[in-house]
């Protein structure tokens, strides 16, 4: 379908790590799995994503899964598409007191489906909603993303 190299799933990693947004860099994130269609990272609970009240600060959740959320399309994509953020909404669950994790992936038939709109216009929107779990299996949010996706004109 897409051309995904070993390299790609790296990139998808060091984008959260050693990437161009300094705050991503900085955040924390530990990229667990990075593999075709599949990501698992995890953001560990330290004092700059507690809140006021001792639970997980709301833009840490944001940041997590808009990340998470872009490096799936990339493990899905390759480098053809770039994404935006159009719109995003989080629907709180239950606070988070640990570490949280996302563990998402698709099937072939779901990407291909996925992207059609997309591959027929050259650009689109593109849904998905990224489950945020604790680290000790809570249901804690889901958010609700909107990209826009983009040819790569690299």
């Amino acid at each position: 379908m897409y051309e995904i190299t070993p390299e790609v799933f790296e990139a998808a990693k060091q984008s959260v790590t050693h990437g161009k947004i300094n705050y991503l860099n900085v955040a924390g994130i530990i990229p667990e799995v990075a593999e075709e269609r599949h990501v698992r990272y995890r953001l560990p609970l330290t004092s700059m994503h507690v809140n006021h009240v001792g639970i997980m600060y709301a833009g840490s959740f944001f940041v997590f899964a808009e990340s998470t959320g872009a490096s799936l399309i990339k493990c899905t994509y390759g480098t053809a598409y770039v994404p935006i953020i159009k719109s995003v909404s989080v629907d709180y669950l239950k606070p988070a007191t640990t570490d949280l994790v996302i563990d998402i992936s698709m099937t072939e038939e779901e990407a291909k489906e996925r992207i059609a709109y997309v591959e027929e216009h050259g650009k689109g929107q593109y849904p998905m909603t990224v489950p945020i779990m604790t680290a000790d299996g809570v249901h804690t949010a889901n958010v609700n993303i909107v990209f826009y996706l983009m040819k790569n004109k690299k």
